[in-house]
């Protein structure tokens, strides 16, 4: 049985439960030091001249992608959230990923996106087990389609031996794919039977991560950057794996480690690659602001 249970209050992100302000505060510095770091080793005059240089058309491709993978996101989640039983409308969930997406600027990578979201399915569920359930597998499952898409782009990993790339795709595939089917047992053993929803949110999620892909590539065109869907193929599945440890805010830092050092191995520029890694940061947190419309309205 789905239950279905009204909102009666608007959503508010103060009634949501932060990690303690030192942890916050943590993220916050690894953020801003490798970014530091990164920028301290090019020109920042350069980096300024780049991006005012980025072509109108293709950052707005970029970055109406961005924003079709929200949607895609919350196709996916509804899928896993009627698999645990949840009646999701997808107007509510395209509204909770937005919401998700803004007030996860300031939090922990993925963490804030998440928090909001299982707040709203709790709040129009009742259940906050299955509603965080659905948005913790909904996280596993983006995580084990961002491995599998790995594995099949392991040969371009730049400068990376190939068996030595090839054996850390397999074992990301391995062990995302037994988190995922661990935490799937656990909650909704008998489920199981019912495969084929898991399989159409893993098919979506492949296609999110394509769409990532695709707007790197269009984005790198607007600053000139070789747009070869080959190399941003082996960068960017990596750095959303990345993103995905909290170690960060909203992967701000890491995102851009991971996408100057892979490619360099590709002969990209360390300025080449971080301005098109932080354009993508940008992107998203433009395409966010939804999200801060809806957050307003909510509060009125």
């Amino acid at each position: 049985m789905m239950s279905h249970v009204p909102i009666r209050s608007p959503l508010s992100l103060s009634a949501i439960h932060h990690r303690p302000r030192t942890l916050s505060l943590l993220r916050g510095a690894v953020s801003v030091s490798i970014l530091i770091l990164l920028v301290s080793r090019t020109s920042l005059d350069d980096l300024v001249a780049r991006a005012k240089a980025g072509a109108f058309v293709p950052l707005t491709a970029a970055l109406l992608l961005v924003l079709l993978t929200a949607v895609l996101v919350s196709l996916r989640w509804r899928t896993l959230a009627r698999w645990f039983g949840l009646a999701l409308p997808m107007t509510l969930t395209v509204r909770a990923v937005f919401l998700g997406m803004f007030g996860g600027q300031l939090l922990p990578s993925t963490v804030g996106t998440d928090l909001v979201r299982g707040w709203v399915a709790a709040r129009h569920t009742g259940s906050m087990r299955r509603a965080a359930a659905s948005v913790i597998a909904d996280r596993l499952v983006a995580l084990f389609a961002a491995c599998l898409l790995l594995a099949f782009t392991y040969p371009s990993l730049g400068q990376t031996p190939a068996f030595l790339a090839g054996f850390l795709a397999a074992a990301a595939v391995l062990a995302s794919a037994v988190v995922l089917l661990g935490f799937l047992f656990f909650n909704r053993k008998g489920a199981l039977l019912r495969p084929a929803p898991i399989l159409a949110a893993v098919l979506v999620a492949v296609a999110i991560h394509a769409i990532h892909v695709i707007a790197a590539a269009v984005t790198a065109t607007a600053y000139g950057v070789d747009a070869s869907l080959k190399i941003w193929l082996s960068i960017i599945p990596v750095s959303l794996i990345a993103c995905a440890v909290p170690v960060s805010i909203n992967g701000w830092g890491v995102r851009e480690a991971v996408i100057v050092g892979l490619a360099a191995g590709h002969g990209i520029s360390e300025a080449d690659a971080l301005v098109v890694s932080l354009t993508l940061g940008v992107l998203n947190v433009v395409a966010s602001l939804p999200g801060a419309y809806l957050m307003i309205s909510n509060e009125k």
